[in-house]
Formats: structure tokens, C-alpha cells, sequence
């Protein structure tokens, strides 16, 4: 199978920070509260620096990516969940190091104790590639230090195709493990395979959610890998028929974040939106039900309040319905 260059989204949300929007006059409007962001980024010094050797620019001081109080203060939400990116390190395309557990380990633990200093405004979502060997470790690991944490997986930076059978067989026990301990799971679904969609959606219900306990699962990106096109379009259609007629969904908790859908720029691999994508956008939003979607910036893509900002003024959103997606409803 062709290998697919899996860092394109990951290089777009570093480049966008230099870029991120401005908003005419945003400062003077009535701000609305973001109670909750269900999608910001912390990266370690050591990320930063590893990044960096591969020749990626980074836009602003290292402290906008991975101080903890730079961070709260420019995205803005009250509380958030704080993504770790630790996953990047299973992959040789990133990283050349044997002791890639260790530095995944080293990542989880800066998110950890970034996240100690407040524990009322975050929930940690540590990171793991479910494909390697020491993956259900690390979760056990990551459980002792938090109990009220979650768990990021990454199935294009891991490259997980639930069509492989032995790549299944590895997924199935990471779900399990993380509906056993109440775990909740940011699940960023595309693999970025041009045959992605339907299919992988019907497997993760019928595979591997079918058997377990009630699971707290949100699709980032709202189930492909940026912006809005038809193949997210596929995506939201197979969960929307399947929520109608599925008892395996109904079973689950499943929501939707908006993060990095919204574009209003080009980035790197992912258009901005046209006027008719907005439209389509709203449309889909609707269909798919508000209750089921959640806030997210991908911060540092855009800050809470730049994208409040887009959502009402591109997609259309009223402020009532922002604030129903700024609500934890997993808390």
C-alpha cells in the first residue's frame, strides 16, 4: 500500500498562526463566552526543536505553542482540552530515534504537568499511536497520572486503515480500554487514503464500537482533515443515515468539533471555503444536528474568539447556537 504524507494539516496549523484571522473591528463587537475549546494544541520544547530540524518555520516565539499560560491567554476559552501530539513520534517519516515510546512518553508527561497548573480550566488529552506494541501501556500509564483525562488518537499521523484486519485487531483494544475506564476519545477518523470514507465509517460502528460500553467519542474536524468538501460531505452522510437507523450509535456518545473546518484561508494542502462551501457548511450543520456538534479552535489555528468570529459571519451561526457548542457536554 502507497504510504501517504501524513504532515501537511500538521504543518498547516503551525503556518496559519502567522496568518491567523483578523477580524475588522472584533475587539469593539460584544464578545461572546466561550465556556469550552474542545481542540487546542500543546507542543514540548523538544517537539518544537524536532519540528524544527525538519526545516518547518515557526511564525511566532516557541511560548505561543507550548507555554501553558500563553496558550490560555490567547485562545481565550474558559475551559479547554488540551491536545498532546506525542503520536508524531511512531512515525519515520518524523522521527529517526529508537527510543520513540520515550519521547512519546516525554510529551505525555509535559501535558500532564502543563495541565496541573489548572486543573479546573483543562482536561489533558494525552496521545498515543494505537498501532505499537506499547500502546494499551501507555494508556495504563497515562490513566495512573490523570483519571480525568482523554485520549487523542491520530489516524493519519499514525496512518490506521480499519480495512487492514491486522490494524483492526490493534484498534478494537484501544477503544475497549478507554470505554472500560470511562476514557473519552478525540478521534481525528481521516487517513487521508483517496478511498477514505463510508466504508471506514461503517467499520468503526459495526467493529468496533458494536461490543463495548457506552464510549465518549468526538470526530475531529468533523470526520476528514480540514475544511469542508465533498468528502466530508460523504463522511457526515454515513454517520447521519446510521444515527437514523443504528442502535450500536444510539448506545454511544458521539459528537462532532468543528475545528478546522471553517477556513477562511488557504493553508497548505486544504483551500479556504467559498461563499457556496459556507453555505453548504451551514446547511450540513443543521442536518447533522446541533446538539451533536462541539466547539474547537485547533488552536493555534485560530484563537476562540477569531473563530466565533468566522462561524458567525461566514457560516451564519447565531450566538445562541455557538454557545450550545461551547458546552462540555462530556463533563
Amino acid at each position: 500500500m502507497k504510504r501517504i504524507h501524513i504532515f501537511n494539516y500538521l504543518w498547516m496549523i503551525i503556518v496559519l498562526l502567522s496568518c491567523s484571522a483578523v477580524i475588522p473591528n472584533a475587539g469593539k463587537k460584544k464578545r461572546i463566552k466561550i465556556w469550552y475549546d474542545g481542540h487546542v494544541h500543546i507542543m514540548s520544547p523538544k517537539l518544537i526543536v524536532d519540528w524544527k530540524a525538519l526545516g518547518i518555520p515557526f511564525s511566532k516565539e516557541d511560548y505561543h505553542y507550548s507555554n501553558i499560560d500563553s496558550i490560555l491567554k490567547r485562545n481565550g476559552a474558559t475551559t479547554i482540552a488540551l491536545i498532546g501530539m506525542g503520536y508524531v513520534y511512531g512515525s519515520p517519516e518524523f522521527y529517526k530515534g529508537k527510543d520513540n515510546y520515550e519521547a512519546l512518553q516525554r510529551e505525555n508527561d509535559y501535558l500532564f504537568n502543563a495541565s496541573k497548573k489548572y486543573p479546573k480550566r483543562i482536561i489533558p488529552y494525552f496521545a498515543i499511536d494505537p498501532l505499537k506494541e506499547y500502546a494499551l501501556e501507555e494508556m495504563e500509564r497515562c490513566l495512573a497520572k490523570n483519571t480525568q483525562s482523554g485520549l487523542k488518537l491520530h489516524f493519519n499521523a499514525s496512518q490506521v486503515y480499519l480495512t487492514e484486519p491486522a490494524h483492526l485487531e490493534k484498534v478494537i483494544p484501544v477503544f475497549k480500554l478507554a470505554a472500560q475506564s470511562k476514557l473519552p476519545i478525540l478521534l481525528h477518523f481521516d487517513n487521508s487514503h483517496p478511498k477514505f470514507g463510508e466504508t471506514d465509517v461503517e467499520i468503526l460502528v459495526d467493529s468496533i464500537l458494536r461490543d463495548l460500553p457506552p464510549v465518549k467519542l468526538t470526530i475531529a474536524h468533523f470526520g476528514t482533515s480540514g475544511g469542508f468538501n465533498q468528502k466530508t460531505k460523504n463522511v457526515l452522510d454515513t454517520f447521519i443515515s446510521l444515527f437514523s437507523k443504528s442502535e450500536i450509535l444510539r448506545k454511544h456518545s458521539i459528537l462532532f468539533d468543528i475545528s478546522g473546518v471553517a477556513l477562511d484561508k488557504n493553508s497548505e494542502g486544504v483551500k479556504k471555503l467559498t461563499d457556496t462551501e459556507f453555505a453548504d457548511l451551514k446547511r450540513y450543520i443543521d442536518k447533522l444536528g446541533k446538539d451533536r456538534i462541539v466547539f474547537g479552535t485547533d488552536y493555534p489555528l485560530y484563537t476562540a474568539d477569531e473563530y466565533v468570529e468566522i462561524l458567525k459571519t461566514k457560516v451564519g451561526l447565531s450566538e445562541s447556537d455557538i454557545q450550545l457548542f461551547t458546552t462540555n457536554r462530556f463533563r
